[in-house]
């Protein structure tokens, strides 16, 4: 009841949607652990949690036990626990494993290639989540390269936000476009690796980033029909970055509600 993934849980909204960055449990979520340490903490925000699969949710090479523990919550329009697409208010999230390679990596850029022309002309703004990030400043700075091809499809397609582990810190990037130049009109990175774990990364180019926390705690995000805000709380109750800007991709019918995250 005192550990820091007690704490992070603590601070979100009741029945919020949750986007779960992968390493849900450490060594490795095998069933047992994801009982004994997710499910007393982040388990309490099982049913609206949309998960993306980290390194250490492969057991034996496969995510069986993590995919048996979870079940993605109403709305997924399409997809498995490897990638999927889903509604969350005026926003379409995009799921993405970045564990692949090879055949299996490149099928999976086929299909979201494939899904982002599906909402071409949709007008509802586009977030995408997977673990490892292209772009860090930490001790897993490039694990993530293999997935550059998706941001340079997602920004063509004028995605927002890409949200990433991995790391064990949260670090913030202003908006870069699909060949990760400054750009104001381009893709924000947030590395959200303070769920629980050990926070054991350093940041070892800080003038590359916007912002940077080595602290345990959660990004609230508020997704608007035409814009978006974001806040990271820390467990004691500081917020220690924040902002809001317009959505690359307006609605072009109706204004429906915004839909908080972690508060």
């Amino acid at each position: 009841a005192a550990s820091a993934a007690a704490a992070t849980a603590r601070l979100l909204a009741d029945g919020a949607p949750v986007i779960v960055l992968g390493d849900v449990a450490y060594p490795r979520a095998d069933r047992d652990t994801l009982a004994a340490c997710y499910g007393p903490t982040w388990g309490a925000h099982l049913g609206p949690a949309y998960l993306v699969l980290g390194n250490h949710d492969l057991v034996g090479g496969t995510p069986d036990d993590v995919a048996a523990y979870f079940s993605m919550p109403a709305g997924l329009a399409d997809g498995n626990v490897h990638r999927y697409r889903a509604r969350l208010g005026d926003w379409w999230l995009i799921g993405l494993d970045s564990n692949l390679s090879g055949a299996a990596l490149d099928e999976e850029l086929r299909w979201l290639k494939e899904t982002l022309r599906t909402l071409d002309g949709d007008g509802r703004c586009l977030v995408a989540a997977w673990h490892h990030p292209l772009y860090s400043t930490g001790l897993h700075s490039g694990d993530g390269e293999r997935m550059r091809p998706f941001w340079a499809a997602l920004d063509a397609a004028g995605a927002d936000l890409v949200l990433n582990g991995h790391e064990h810190y949260y670090e913030a990037y202003g908006p870069r476009d699909g060949r990760g130049k400054a750009a104001a009109d381009g893709i924000r990175e947030f590395i959200v690796g303070t769920g629980g774990g050990r926070l054991g990364d350093v940041s070892l180019a800080p003038w590359q980033h916007r912002a940077f926390t080595r602290r345990h705690g959660v990004l609230g995000l508020t997704l608007g029909a035409d814009r978006y805000s974001w806040r990271f709380l820390t467990t004691d109750g500081t917020v220690t970055d924040r902002g809001s800007t317009a959505c690359r991709r307006a609605l072009s019918r109706g204004n429906g509600p915004a839909t908080p995250l972690p508060r």
